[in-house]
C-alpha cells in the first residue's frame, strides 16, 4: 500500500544521508526510482535540511541521483514506453525538490555536476572495445576513444522540452507519420500543440487528467531548474546571468515555438466558468486550472531572461540612448547576441488580429474572474482562480514587446473591460500591506494605458456594473470610475502607496483631455483632492508638494479648454470652491511663512503633550507595580478590569478611525490630515520623482523605493535645486521667495481665475434672481447653456505623459513576479527562502 511504499523511500532517503552509496549499487538506486510516490510525499519526505545535507556532507550521493534522474528522463524520451512514465514523474518530483537547492549553492562540485564538461565512451569506441576484448593480443596502451558530452544541465533543459509533448505522457498520440524535416512545418506544430490560440486557431483539444497531471509535474521541474535568478542580489542583478535560462531560451531549443504558443494557449484558453455548473469545482478536481497555473508562471520567467528584441526602424542613436540608459536590446536575428531570447522574438511577431484577439479576450475572462466569483448569487459557485498577479505581469510583457498589442486593442477591443479589473484589484487591496505591489503593477498598467489618446476617449463609455468593493454609488462613464478608484487610494489607501500619489494623478491627467462629462460625485472627488493637496498642512510639508496641485491645475485646465460643454458638475464644483483658488493666486511670503510657523508650533505642541502623556504613563505604571506587592490577590482582579476597559478603549479607538476614513472619502476637513502625517516625515526623493512625471512620466523614482538607487535628474526647478537654503536649523521646510516665484510660475492658474471671473458673478445673479432660491441641478444645466469661447487664454497643447522604461522598474518586475511565483509554490513548498537574495523573505510565525 501507499504506507509501505512511504516507509521504504524513507529508509532510502536516510541510507543516502547516513553514508556514501556508490553508484554501482544497482539495487539501492534501482529501488529509489522505482519507488513511485506522491509529490507531496517526497517533498514532505525529503526535508529542504536534508538536501543541504546531500549537497554539502555527501556530494557523490548527490552526484550519483542528480546524474541518474537526468539519465532516466532522457532515456524515456528516446524510448517512451509506457511502463517507464510512473518512474520518470518519480524522477522529475525528486529533481524539483532538489535543484533549488543546487542552484543556491556556490559550491565548486555543484558547478561542475550541473555544467562540467563530461566525456562518454563514443560508439564506435566501444566497438572496439568489444572486439579487442576476445584478443588475446589486446593493446592495453590505447583506452578506447571517448567523446564529450553536453553538461547534465544542458541535457536537462533539452529532456524538459521534449516532455512536454511526448505522446501517451503529456499529448495524445497524433498518430502521424513525421519526418525529421517535418519538426517545423505547421502541421507538426499544430498536431503536438497543447491548445488552439496562438499559432493554430482551429486546433482540437483532447482533455486528459492525466495528461494534466504529467504537465504539472514537468512545468514544476521547470520553475524549479530555471529559479537561479532567486539567488542574485538586486543591486547587481543581471538577466543575461542565468546559463539555465540561456539554454532555453537560445535559438536551438527543442520546440521553443510550440513551448511558447502551447503555453500562451493553455494560460489565456482557460475558462474558469467550465461547463457553467455551479460548485462544479466541488464536484471534480480541475486539473486544467492547475496546469494554467503553472503554464503561466513558466511563461513568464521564459520571458523574463535577456534582453528586449529590437524592434524594426529603431536607430542607432536610438540604440545607444538605451544601451546608455541600462536597457540594452538585440536584434530579432541576433541570435548569437548575449541576451538573445527566442520566447520574446516569439512575443513580438504575434501580428495577426484573430491571434491578438484571442489573447486580449483571454486575458478579459481571466482578470474579470476575481469580480465575478465574489458577485455571484450563490456564494463560491465560480472559483476564483487567484493567479491575477501572474496575469498581469504576462499582460504587460505583451504591452511592452507585442509591437501590434496595444494598437489592436486601443482600436478594435473594448479597452474598459481590462480598467474594471484593474480597478477592483486597486481598491480591494488598497489597504493590504501583501499587496502593494499588485498595487504598483496596476498602476504601471494604467499609466501605460493612459499614454494612448484612445484609452482616454473609451473611457467615455457608460459604467453600468457594481463590484463588491467599497465604492460610493454613482451614474456615470468609465472615466468617473478611474477618478473615484484614485481618490479613494490617496485619502483612504496604505501609507505604502504615497510613492504613487504622482502616478495617480498622472493617469487623470492623462486622460482629462478626452473627460466628455464627469458625473457629480466624480466631480467631487476630483475637487476634494485639490482641496488635500493645497491645505496648509500638505502643501507646506516639503518644498516640493506643490507639484501635485499643478498636475490638478492642469487637468482642471484639459477639461475646461477642451471638454467644457458637457462638464457642468466639474465647473460648479470650481466655482463652490473659488476661495480655494483665490487664496492660492494670492499667496504671499509672509503669508506662507506665518502658516508654516503655526503649523510647527502646533506639531511640538502635540508633540510635548504626547511626550508627557507617556511619562505619566510610566509612572503610572510604575505605581502599579508597586501596589501588586502589596496587594498580588486584589490587584489581580482589578488589573482583569482595567484590561478590559483598555481593550473598550482601543476599540472605540479602532472604530473613530475608521469613521474619520469615511470622512476622508466624502472630502471632507479630515482627508486633509491622514496623508499630511505621512508626507510631513518623507523628503520628495523618497516620492516619485516629480521633475521626470510631468513631462515623460518616468516611474524611477518608485523603482529607489524598493531600494534602487539613482542620480538626481538634471530637469529639477529652482524651488528643487534650493532644497538646503529652504531647511532651518531643525531641518524643517521654510518657504523663501525664490521658492514662491518657482511656485507661482509652475501653477498654471490663469485660466481657472479667468473662469471663476465670468462665471460667478453669472451663477450669483442666477441665485438672487430667483425668490425661491436654485438647486444644483438648474445651475448646471445653465452652465451647459454658457459658452467660454473667446474668453478663456488659447487652449494650451495637450501634454501627454508616457511611461519611460528604465533599468530600475524592469529590475522592480523581476523581483516582483519572482516573489508571486515563491509564494504561489508554498503549498509544495519548491522553495526555501532562507539563501533568497533576490528580495528579503520574513518567516511570519
Amino acid at each position: 500500500g501507499q504506507a509501505s511504499t512511504k516507509t521504504v523511500f524513507v529508509d532510502i532517503v536516510q541510507g543516502l544521508l547516513a553514508k556514501d552509496i556508490d553508484s554501482s549499487d544497482h539495487n539501492f538506486w534501482d529501488e529509489l526510482w522505482k519507488t513511485v510516490l506522491p509529490v507531496d510525499d517526497i517533498f514532505e519526505v525529503i526535508s529542504a535540511d536534508d538536501v543541504r545535507t546531500l549537497v554539502h556532507k555527501r556530494p557523490e550521493n548527490m552526484k550519483t541521483l542528480f546524474t541518474q534522474a537526468v539519465a532516466q528522463l532522457y532515456q524515456v524520451v528516446e524510448t517512451p514506453f509506457p511502463i517507464y512514465f510512473d518512474q520518470a514523474l518519480n524522477c522529475a518530483r525528486i529533481l524539483a525538490r532538489v535543484l533549488p537547492f543546487l542552484l543556491e549553492s556556490d559550491s565548486k562540485v555543484v558547478k561542475d555536476l550541473l555544467w562540467g564538461r563530461r566525456f562518454v565512451k563514443s560508439a564506435s569506441g566501444a566497438n572496439e572495445d568489444a572486439n579487442n576484448t576476445s584478443n588475446d593480443n589486446k593493446d592495453t596502451e590505447h583506452p578506447p576513444p571517448e567523446q564529450e558530452s553536453e553538461p547534465l544541465a544542458v541535457i536537462l533543459v533539452n529532456t524538459m522540452f521534449h516532455l512536454l509533448f511526448l505522446p501517451d505522457f503529456t499529448i495524445e498520440d497524433p498518430n502521424l507519420e513525421f519526418s525529421e524535416n517535418d519538426v517545423n512545418s505547421p502541421e507538426f506544430k499544430k498536431a503536438i500543440m497543447w491548445a488552439p490560440g496562438v499559432g493554430s486557431i482551429e486546433k482540437t483539444v483532447v482533455g486528459s487528467t492525466q495528461f494534466d497531471q504529467n504537465r504539472v509535474d514537468i512545468l514544476r521541474l521547470m520553475i524549479a531548474s530555471f529559479c537561479d535568478s532567486l539567488y542574485q542580489n538586486a543591486d547587481t542583478y543581471d538577466s543575461c546571468k542565468s546559463m539555465w535560462l540561456e539554454v532555453a531560451t537560445s535559438v536551438d531549443a527543442p520546440y521553443a515555438e510550440i513551448v511558447f504558443n502551447s503555453l500562451m494557449n493553455t494560460v489565456l484558453g482557460y475558462d474558469p466558468v467550465g461547463w457553467g455548473l455551479p460548485y462544479g469545482n466541488l464536484v471534480s478536481k480541475d486539473t486544467a486550472k492547475l496546469v494554467m497555473e503553472s503554464a503561466v508562471q513558466a511563461l513568464v520567467i521564459l520571458l523574463d531572461y535577456g534582453h528586449p528584441i529590437r524592434r524594426e526602424g529603431a536607430t542607432a542613436d536610438d540604440v545607444a540612448a538605451a544601451a546608455r540608459a541600462g536597457l540594452p536590446s538585440v536584434g530579432a536575428h541576433e541570435t548569437d547576441a548575449l541576451g538573445f531570447n527566442v520566447f520574446r522574438r516569439l512575443l513580438g511577431s504575434i501580428e495577426a488580429p484573430d491571434q491578438l484577439n484571442f489573447i486580449y479576450k483571454g486575458f478579459v475572462r481571466l482578470l474579470n474572474n476575481a469580480h465575478q466569483a465574489e458577485s455571484t448569487y450563490l456564494p463560491y459557485s465560480i472559483t476564483r482562480i487567484g493567479i491575477e498577479q501572474e496575469l498581469l505581469v504576462l499582460l504587460w510583457k505583451c504591452l511592452e514587446e507585442t509591437p501590434r498589442f496595444m494598437p489592436y486593442v486601443l482600436k478594435h477591443c473594448d479597452v474598459t473591460e481590462i480598467l474594471v479589473p484593474i480597478c477592483y484589484f486597486m481598491l480591494e487591496g488598497r489597504k493590504d500591506p501583501a499587496k502593494v505591489g499588485l498595487m504598483y503593477l496596476c498602476t504601471f498598467t494604467l499609466l501605460k494605458f493612459s499614454g494612448e489618446r484612445n484609452f482616454g476617449v473609451s473611457l467615455n463609455k457608460p459604467y453600468q456594473l457594481h463590484l463588491p468593493v467599497d465604492v460610493p454609488l454613482f451614474n456615470g462613464n468609465h472615466a468617473d470610475l478611474l477618478v473615484i478608484v484614485l481618490h479613494k487610494l490617496i485619502v483612504s489607501g496604505s501609507d505604502k502607496l504615497a510613492a504613487l500619489y504622482n502616478c495617480f494623478l498622472t493617469i487623470i491627467c492623462n486622460v482629462s483631455p478626452y473627460c466628455k462629462s464627469l458625473g457629480s460625485v466624480a466631480a467631487v472627488k476630483l475637487v476634494n483632492l485639490f482641496q488635500l493637496f493645497v491645505s496648509p498642512r500638505f502643501f507646506y510639508a516639503s518644498e516640493s508638494n506643490y507639484v501635485y496641485v499643478a498636475m490638478i491645475l492642469e487637468t482642471f485646465n484639459n477639461i475646461v479648454q477642451y471638454q467644457y460643454e458637457g462638464n457642468g458638475n466639474l465647473v460648479y464644483t470650481l466655482i463652490r470652491r473659488k476661495d480655494l483658488f483665490d487664496g492660492l493666486a494670492g499667496l504671499t511670503l509672509s503669508a506662507a511663512q506665518e502658516v508654516v510657523d503655526s503649523i510647527y508650533a502646533e506639531t511640538h505642541q502635540n508633540s510635548s503633550q504626547r511626550t508627557t502623556h507617556a511619562e505619566q504613563q510610566q509612572q503610572s505604571d510604575v505605581n502599579l507595580e508597586q501596589k501588586k506587592k502589596k496587594q498580588s490577590g486584589k490587584i489581580e482582579e482589578e488589573e482583569e478590569e482595567e484590561v478590559d476597559e483598555d481593550e473598550e478603549d482601543e476599540d472605540e479607538e479602532s472604530e473613530t478611525s475608521a469613521d474619520d476614513d469615511e470622512d476622508a472619502d466624502e472630502g471632507g476637513k479630515s482627508a486633509g490630515r491622514r496623508p499630511l502625517e505621512l508626507f510631513a516625515q518623507s523628503s520628495p526623493t523618497e516620492l516619485v520623482s516629480t521633475a521626470p512625471v510631468q513631462r515623460t512620466g518616468d516611474l524611477e523614482q518608485v523603482a529607489q523605493d524598493y531600494g534602487a538607487t539613482t542620480q538626481p535628474t538634471a530637469s529639477n526647478n529652482a524651488a528643487n535645486s534650493s532644497t538646503n537654503n529652504n531647511r532651518n536649523s531643525e531641518g524643517r521646510f521654510v518657504p523663501s521667495e525664490q521658492w514662491l516665484q518657482a511656485v507661482k510660475a509652475e501653477l498654471p492658474l490663469h485660466t481657472i481665475m479667468r473662469l471663476l471671473k465670468h462665471l460667478v458673478p453669472q451663477v450669483e445673479e442666477l441665485s438672487r434672481s430667483s425668490p425661491n432660491g436654485v438647486d444644483e441641478q438648474q445651475v448646471v444645466t445653465f452652465l451647459h447653456s454658457t459658452t467660454m469661447v473667446g474668453l478663456l487664454p488659447v487652449p494650451h497643447p495637450i501634454v501627454i505623459r508616457k511611461y519611460q522604461p528604465n533599468r530600475f522598474t524592469c529590475l522592480w518586475f523581476t523581483a516582483f513576479q519572482w516573489g508571486v511565483i515563491f509564494m504561489h509554490n508554498q503549498t509544495v513548498p519548491l522553495f526555501d527562502g532562507e539563501f533568497v537574495k533576490l528580495f528579503m523573505v520574513q518567516t511570519v510565525t
